[in-house]
């Protein structure tokens, strides 16, 4: 059998990566509400969805295989191929934190995860996530290197949420014991790291059409 042409496998690849960007943003969109709202269902879908994303993962795994194999690419088109697969597993563990998310939500269920203090800055984490998710599946649909640019400081402001979580612990007068703490400590770090594997996927898209790092990317 002919493989189709390489142009048309790395358009491929582009799709299924911006997929696979748009599921994890719809995850941990899914994931927050449940957090936000104790919906221990809402959490069950969102796990119960993690196949759809393995299979659209596979998918980038035989393709770029194949594009490696019958095309040997060199230069701009290797690059291509290479910061897919890298991409692709970023993405994969931006999926499994949003499935964290809604393992702590069923882990407590019928109980709150979150006391009210934090509540409102979780929804802003949230916000700030899935923006940074859907801004990160233009970015490698569009191959948009400014767009690509801007995600680096869209996430100080996750940094900002993360570091006020830790100030919000550390008060003496905390009063939802070390549980609790816990809880909300590893939940900030899923919504973090989440972020920053959005922004790797940025930098990768950016060496992939520039070849250089983003920080050395005039804008």
């Amino acid at each position: 059998m002919v493989p189709p042409p390489l142009s048309q496998q790395l358009t491929d690849l582009t799709n299924l990566l911006g997929r696979m960007c748009t599921h994890a943003a719809g995850s941990l969109q899914n994931a927050t509400a449940a957090l936000l709202e104790g919906r221990d269902r809402l959490a069950a879908q969102v796990i119960g969805r993690e196949r759809e994303l393995e299979a659209l993962r596979a998918q980038i795994e035989d393709l770029a295989r194949d594009a490696l194999l019958f095309h040997q690419p060199v230069a701009g088109d290797l690059r291509a191929v290479v910061s897919t697969i890298r991409s692709a597993g970023d993405i994969d563990r931006m999926n499994r934190l949003a499935l964290h998310v809604a393992e702590a939500v069923q882990r407590r269920h019928p109980r709150s995860v979150l006391p009210s203090e934090v509540r409102d800055d979780f929804a802003e984490m949230g916000r700030l996530a899935v923006a940074l998710a859907v801004k990160a599946a233009e970015v490698v649909r569009t191959r948009n290197v400014i767009r690509a640019v801007e995600l680096d400081r869209d996430d100080d402001a996750m940094d900002v949420l993360h570091r006020r979580m830790f100030e919000v612990l550390m008060d003496p007068a905390w009063p939802h014991g070390v549980p609790t703490a816990v809880d909300i400590t590893l939940l900030a770090r899923y919504y973090e790291r989440f972020a920053d594997h959005a922004v790797a996927v940025a930098r990768e898209t950016v060496y992939a059409v520039t070849g250089h790092e983003p920080d050395a990317v005039p804008i």
